[in-house]
């Protein structure tokens, strides 16, 4: 964690970066409490309430709704989506520093020219694919399959569609003298043979679609398998793997050519393959996009509600696309958008049914397509229908379990407004369905909290050589011995509070609860942060020197920020101030009352743990022998000294 040349460069841009000037490029901040926080609209969801705040003291920002956060760095390539190489010398220009190049560990001469060549490469090879498609020879059967599909020579060029021949090493002769094999390999046209013997093409035999980056750049392609060729394989549409330009789960194909049209009506249309896209776009509708070989991802949306208030996810109206449908309900339900579901009838995809209707047909019913909740609805009504008690039992109980799934709209205004209407819908008095939705989300936690603690036992006791029993699983279900998941984490969280508030105790925090100790995975990585800056730098883990630390990690900054927002809530501050009764003023008082509260169930149900693994090495002991041995003794002490804490004994915390 040292700070070589390229880290003094970043944090000199980051000195010389007014967070609060930089999003007010984008973001009309109000500034609170004397300008110690500001406070605008966040760009990364739907906001109709200033959620998002600027801390200039801390350098970063977080939104309270989404949780979106991190630094100037961030900022920057979350809003223009560039990766961090760029973020940084955008920066630096911008506050007219020298970008020191040849020094920045993020900057290399060759991994650069790496890219350049790329691009480079993908540039010749799809003018060379579409000059194929277009007039070889050897493209009759792609060129059939192209007019069979009612593709026009304008909408050919435009998406610059090309045909790779039924040749093995067809890029390979091609690029003789002008690219080596090793740079076709980083371009992703060609790969190495299994027995290290020479290279073979990708895309052999297919209809190819280059796919572009927001600033129309080529990154990558897509192949489709032609029916009637000569090429077999079990794969119909190849896609180019991830590389340094290119990311699967942040781009979308067509983005390029839809954005416009997206920023203009709002609305963008998610569709399923590459000709769906092209055939919309050549009927004149323009805001369709579609994924690249992946679902639809969070990050997906996240960039989509940059440019759009509503997206329309459309699938294929037969079996698999209405289950396709149905599964991307649950991941989105509880984002912050207006997310509606289009499923076409007899099966059909965009294409096919562009042949037969109009693009009007098609815009009227992308704007009629029911939101999600309510598709999920329809979908389950025309399963049961709405007759029978029975029919209007099992639609509640589906429509409940897809609540209790999206863990996300749990408690927002969302999920009060659905449960509402499924009641009056089913005809089902609220105030029961509301219990029964408490009673599945309790089961839930439950079975999620027992999962959490049985692995966690057993890999303590895989680690110390004991053999995990029943008793391992009969003492988890015991809810005498369970200390609940939230409260736990509760604990945690106010742990990290006073940690970034009253920084000095780290040492005495350290030595007693490690990572280890912590459930949440964000929490357990703040920790391992403040930990190691102090053993490895000396440093107390300040704000300002963990916001440094963090490296930009938006996840850790934003938990910064919520962590920072509570603590102030709570006044940690004179918290830790607190003293025990009786104590005299003056003399040292220790480890403070509020830390001895907050570490007390982590302390606690380590201990707990500890009785579990001595009563696994009681029961697993040789049973004819009357003579205890030294681990067994220790596990006897182990497991009376439980028992006192249990009774109400204060935990030793020296």
């Amino acid at each position: 964690m040292s700070l070589g040349m390229g880290d003094e460069f970043k944090e000199l841009v980051r000195s010389s970066t007014s967070l609060v000037d930089l999003v007010s490029e984008t973001v009309a901040l109000k500034p609170l409490r004397g300008g110690s926080d500001y406070v605008g609209l966040c760009p990364f969801h739907e906001d109709k309430n200033p959620s998002l705040h600027v801390y200039p003291d801390r350098q970063s920002y977080r939104c309270w709704v989404c949780d979106a956060g991190g630094d100037c760095f961030r900022w920057v390539m979350e809003m223009e989506k560039v990766p961090f190489p760029e973020a940084i010398e955008g920066l630096a220009r911008r506050a007219n520093l020298e970008i020191p190049k040849q020094n920045s560990p993020h900057y290399s001469a060759e991994s650069e020219q790496r890219k350049n060549d790329s691009y480079a490469i993908l540039e010749w090879a799809a003018s060379l694919m579409q000059h194929s498609l277009i007039r070889g020879n050897e493209a009759a059967n792609a060129r059939d399959y192209v007019s069979k599909r009612n593709l026009n020579a304008e909408t050919v060029r435009n998406f610059r569609i090309g045909y790779h021949p039924e040749e093995w090493n067809w890029f390979l002769e091609k690029a003789r003298g002008r690219f080596t094999p090793q740079q076709l390999v980083s371009a992703g046209l060609v790969q190495e043979r299994s027995n290290g013997q020479g290279h073979f093409d990708n895309l052999v035999g297919r209809l190819v679609f280059p796919i572009l980056d927001e600033r129309g750049r080529i990154v990558a392609f897509g192949g489709r398998l032609l029916p009637g060729g000569n090429i077999e394989s079990d794969a119909k549409y190849w896609n180019s793997r991830e590389s340094g330009i290119f990311h699967k789960s942040r781009m979308l194909y067509a983005f390029d050519r839809a954005r416009q049209e997206i920023r203009k009506c709002r609305i963008a249309v998610v569709v399923e393959g590459y000709m769906d896209v092209i055939a919309c776009h050549q009927a004149g509708v323009t805001n369709v996009v579609a994924t690249l070989g992946t679902a639809l991802t969070e990050e997906h949306v996240r960039f989509l509600r940059r440019s759009a208030d509503r997206v329309v996810l459309t699938y294929d109206g037969d079996d698999p696309g209405q289950k396709a449908a149905e599964r991307s309900i649950t991941r989105f339900l509880g984002q912050d958008l207006d997310l509606r579901i289009l499923t076409l009838a007899e099966g059909k995809d965009p294409a096919d049914y562009l042949e037969n209707n109009t693009a009007d047909d098609l815009r009227q019913l992308i704007q009629s397509a029911p939101e999600a909740w309510e598709y999920k609805l329809q979908m389950i009504s025309g399963r049961y229908g709405n007759e029978t008690i029975n029919a209007r039992q099992q639609i509640l109980n589906e429509m409940l379990e897809l609540l209790v799934a999206s863990t996300s709209i749990r408690g927002t205004v969302r999920e009060d407004l659905i449960l509402r209407t499924v009641c009056q819908r089913v005809q089902v008095d609220e105030r029961v369905a509301r219990r029964q939705l408490l009673d599945m989300r309790s089961r839930q936690q439950g079975e999620s909290q027992r999962k959490i603690q049985r692995d966690q036992l057993r890999r303590d006791q895989e680690s110390q050589g004991t053999t995990p029993t029943k008793e391992t699983d009969a003492f988890q279900d015991d809810p005498v011995n369970q200390i609940s998941v939230p409260a736990i984490r509760l604990a945690e969280q106010e742990l990290l509070e006073i940690i970034l508030t009253c920084p000095e105790f780290i040492d005495v925090i350290r030595h007693l609860i490690g990572p280890d100790d912590f459930e949440d995975a964000r929490h357990r990585r703040l920790l391992e942060l403040c930990i190691d800056l102090r053993k490895e730098e000396g440093d107390l883990p300040e704000i300002s020197r963990l916001v440094v630390a963090a490296d930009s990690d938006s996840a850790l900054l934003s938990l910064m920020n919520a962590v920072m927002d509570s603590a102030e809530q709570k006044d940690i501050l004179n918290l830790m101030k607190e003293v025990p009764e009786g104590a005299e003023p003056g003399e040292d008082q220790g480890i403070p009352m509020h830390l001895q509260r907050v570490l007390q169930p982590l302390l606690f149900r380590r201990e707990k743990q500890r009785t579990l693994l001595s009563k696994q090495q009681l029961a697993q002991s040789d049973n004819a022998s009357s003579e205890l041995n030294n681990d067994q003794k220790d596990a006897l002490r182990q497991m009376y000294s439980f028992r006192l804490n249990q009774m109400g004994q204060r935990i030793n915390l020296k």
